[in-house]
């Protein structure tokens, strides 16, 4: 029992020695946004932004040497005011496709929300290069809040929102090219159809960065998002096609 106990305690304490934070960071993401709603509107007819800055959380715990949790949250947010150049086709509050006239105004608001959860097995680790791969869970909350008036009425149109929980597949690259100057590279990818639900992801970033200090470190990259997700039913119809690329600028703690 004595001898037992001892294991235990070790390997607890070897397990607390080893784990830590690695790289958690805030990220300012300078973004350019190409997207299309459910009815593939190019945002520039509603007047939504397809450039802005945004803060950007990624983190990795190590809680062994080989074995390590990521996580990353970010949330883009754009508000537009137009008056139709074009028709446009939406959706009503019963679902029921509807045509929105030229010279309409439109008030529209997008909010799209990103929350990923991984796990990364290192399978190569050596003092210039380490290798994983792993899987997680990619979470995109879209919300689509679209208010039009012509000069005489209302028009019906609803308000569009939805979850999509999609698994992912991970690999990610650390080259250190001095003990100071290291490489980063990260991918993730998927494609899933279930029940009324289609979809692809995927999601690369690739970074320089420089260890400033011992716990502390800055760094620029480059990062690319493409979600395309549809949902049919007999009642309702939703497709969301978007694409996210821009430079990065990080600091990162170790700790």
């Amino acid at each position: 029992m004595r001898l037992l106990r001892s294991l235990c305690e070790n390997h607890f304490l070897r397990v607390a020695a080893e784990a830590s934070f690695d790289r958690t960071g805030l990220f300012f993401y300078r973004i350019v946004s190409e997207y299309k709603s459910a009815t593939s509107i190019p945002p520039e007819a509603l007047g939504l932004k397809t450039e802005q800055t945004v803060l950007r959380l990624d983190g990795r715990y190590r809680f062994t040497n080989k074995h390590s949790l990521t996580f990353s949250w970010y949330s883009i947010s754009s508000d537009g005011n137009k008056s139709l150049e074009e028709e446009i086709d939406w959706v009503d509050g019963n679902g029921d496709p509807i045509t929105i006239p030229i010279g309409a105004n439109v008030d529209t608001n997008l909010d799209y929300d990103i929350y990923k959860l991984g796990y990364l097995w290192s399978f190569h680790n050596t003092d210039k290069v380490e290798l994983s791969a792993g899987a997680g869970l990619h979470i995109t909350r879209i919300a689509i809040g679209l208010t039009a008036s012509t000069t005489s009425t209302g028009v019906d149109a609803t308000d569009v929102s939805t979850s999509v929980p999609l698994p992912v597949l991970s690999f990610a690259l650390t080259y250190k090219i001095t003990p100071k100057f290291a490489w980063h590279l990260k991918s993730e990818f998927f494609a899933l159809s279930f029940d009324d639900w289609e979809g692809t992801y995927t999601d690369s970033t690739v970074a320089m960065e420089y260890r400033a200090f011992k716990h502390v470190g800055l760094g620029v990259g480059l990062g690319s998002n493409s979600l395309k997700v549809s949902e049919k039913t007999n009642d309702y119809t939703f497709r969301y096609d978007n694409r996210i690329t821009g430079l990065m600028l990080y600091v990162a703690s170790y700790f």
